[in-house]
């Protein structure tokens, strides 16, 4: 029973941990966009994952997972929070979703080998410009050596400025 009081104290220690790790000095601007772009504040979010972890403490893994996104679903029906039918919650084709009609796309066309390929990554960059430039700043800070959060921040910077 004592473990499985830490147990649960553990995740939800766990699942609120995120809102300290945030560092006091970040920019305004950062903030108040991060603000702007949530559909339902954190707290709320923190407070109804909880709620959510506490009804399903006996799942695990990809049940807990369904569990959870059905749970934190119903408690926001008018907001979409995540990702469904291959649809992102902003209206775009999930990465899934793009990456396999490109693939039928090219299956019809009968392309092979680096035509194949390039037709791939062409119908990609086309169908989420978005992921296209973030895999282009990925690739740009490694080049560079940076790993971790270093690599995080700098490809974080770089999607930033290509999206302004």
């Amino acid at each position: 029973m004592i473990r499985f009081a830490f147990l649960l104290a553990g995740l939800v220690f766990a699942a609120s941990a995120p809102t300290f790790a945030q560092s006091p000095a970040a920019p305004a601007a950062r903030v108040a966009a991060t603000v702007a772009d949530e559909p339902v504040p954190r707290a709320e979010r923190a407070k109804a994952r909880q709620d959510c972890l506490a009804e399903h403490v006996t799942l695990s893994g990809e049940d807990l997972r369904a569990a959870m996104r059905d749970c934190i679903q119903a408690r926001f029906p008018s907001v979409q929070l995540y990702a469904r039918d291959g649809v992102t919650r902003d209206g775009k084709p999930t990465a899934v979703a793009a990456r396999a009609a490109c693939k039928a796309d090219v299956d019809a066309r009968g392309l092979s080998g680096p035509t194949r390929t390039a037709a791939l990554v062409a119908c990609f960059n086309e169908k989420r410009p978005d992921l296209a430039q973030r895999a282009e700043c990925r690739k740009d800070a490694r080049g560079k050596g940076l790993d971790g959060d270093e690599l995080r921040k700098a490809v974080e910077t770089c999607a930033r400025e290509a999206r302004s």
